[in-house]
């Protein structure tokens, strides 16, 4: 929720405090706590728990899934939540604060790798409406990122050894992930990512309101599983070959097109939307979030809800989760288009959208070097943009999704 919360609020302060929190609730290897049975349970060095202030220890595994004290998406936040602060607020000190935290949790999830080189416990694409959680996809997805991002981190702050080190590990995650995931779609022809289909086995803790039962789909032995979580994390950490990496932005559009929704829970979500943003599918969310049934933030209207619902269904479990809101995202840098291109915005591109259902918006945010202001309107004839962007940022603007329209856009 990091980009959906930075666009709106300065959270600037608030989420050091999160980050704090985590860092005073890291485990050492001495750290237990005792399960029903009176057994000591150790969570492991360097585990970061799923819940940070943590009050009660929920150490307790759950059949096929591990423990939710134990969420990878989660515990990365140490990580992914310091690489984000910095991109919008551009503080090398939250970096200082937080690196050391880091590299202690990548090296406890290291110790978590199976023999085949995935991590394969955990809640996967949590809230997925058919179930496909992906775990070896999404948790494996997860240590890359938390690799890259600390390699990035080490550079910041001169470690050049561990930078190294750490780009060394992310390619051999890498390169194992491709060769044991990536496939050649056996109708379609194109490069994608398979999951597991043992991942879609039915999970009584994603029931929904009630009546709700879910359950794997059927498929036949010549079918493989794709899913959009599955092809948008890989995609967006750049973890596709080069050679390969259109491929997997049609497998996106086909598996988007094929549903015509956003199956997806909250981990692929953000990723997909964003995917779909800088792969050219703006029309795809657009007409996504509108649909009248669920999955879709319309439907949450048409339902009477005022907040976001815990799953994509009429009567959620829970009627106040944040957590599908990733769509606010999008609407600064994918409807407004302002893009960060360095760490706290101090090189921006503005990249508008208009949906086909809009035809005049005004955009502002307050960066840290000051208010960026976007308006754009549609007359019969023409497309008029307006920027406002204060010194100290390095501007390009980019009209090239304005121009589909086919209208002249006027700047």
């Amino acid at each position: 929720m990091a980009g959906s919360i930075f666009y709106m609020k300065d959270w600037k302060n608030l989420w050091e405090k999160f980050l704090r929190d985590m860092r005073y609730a890291q485990h050492t290897k001495e750290d237990y706590f005792f399960d029903y049975a009176g057994k000591k349970i150790y969570p492991g060095d360097g585990l970061m728990p799923s819940q940070c202030p943590c009050y009660i220890p929920n150490v307790i595994p759950v059949p096929g899934m591990g423990s939710f004290y134990d969420i990878i998406p989660w515990g990365s936040t140490c990580i992914l939540g310091t690489y984000w602060h910095y991109q919008f607020y551009g503080v090398r000190q939250t970096i200082e604060d937080n690196y050391e935290a880091g590299m202690r949790y990548f090296r406890h999830l290291l110790t978590k790798v199976n023999a085949d080189g995935f991590i394969n416990h955990g809640l996967g694409d949590w809230g997925n409406p058919k179930n496909e959680l992906a775990r070896e996809n999404i948790e494996t997805a997860f240590l890359y990122a938390d690799a890259v991002c600390l390699a990035e981190f080490a550079q910041v702050l001169g470690k050049a050894e561990d930078r190294k080190s750490l780009l060394e590990k992310a390619e051999e995650i890498r390169a194992n992930y491709n060769e044991k995931l990536m496939t050649r779609h056996p109708e379609k022809g194109f490069w994608c990512y398979q999951c597991n289909p043992g991942d879609t086995s039915k999970n009584e803790c994603l029931s929904g309101g009630e009546g709700t039962e879910q359950t794997a789909p059927e498929e036949s032995p010549e079918e493989i599983l794709l899913t959009q979580a599955a092809q948008a994390l890989p995609l967006f950490w750049n973890m596709a070959p080069e050679d390969r990496k259109a491929d997997v932005v049609q497998s996106l559009r086909y598996t988007l097109e094929r549903e015509g929704a956003f199956i997806a829970g909250e981990v692929g979500l953000p990723y997909i939307i964003q995917c779909a943003r800088i792969y050219g599918m703006n029309e795809l969310i657009s007409r996504f979030i509108l649909r009248e049934t669920h999955p879709s933030y319309y439907a949450f209207i048409l339902d009477g809800e005022t907040t976001l619902g815990e799953y994509w269904e009429s009567n959620p479990r829970s009627h106040c989760h944040d957590m599908m809101g990733h769509i606010i995202e999008w609407y600064y840098n994918g409807i407004a288009g302002i893009i960060p291109e360095a760490p706290g915005f101090s090189k921006v591109t503005i990249r508008p959208y208009l949906p086909e259902s809009m035809h005049e918006f005004t955009c502002t945010y307050q960066s840290v070097h000051g208010w960026i202001k976007v308006h754009v309107k549609e007359t019969e004839t023409e497309i008029l943009l307006e920027t406002e962007v204060p010194e100290g940022i390095e501007a390009a603007i980019d009209v090239s999704n304005l121009e589909v329209s086919g209208k002249k856009v006027v700047v």
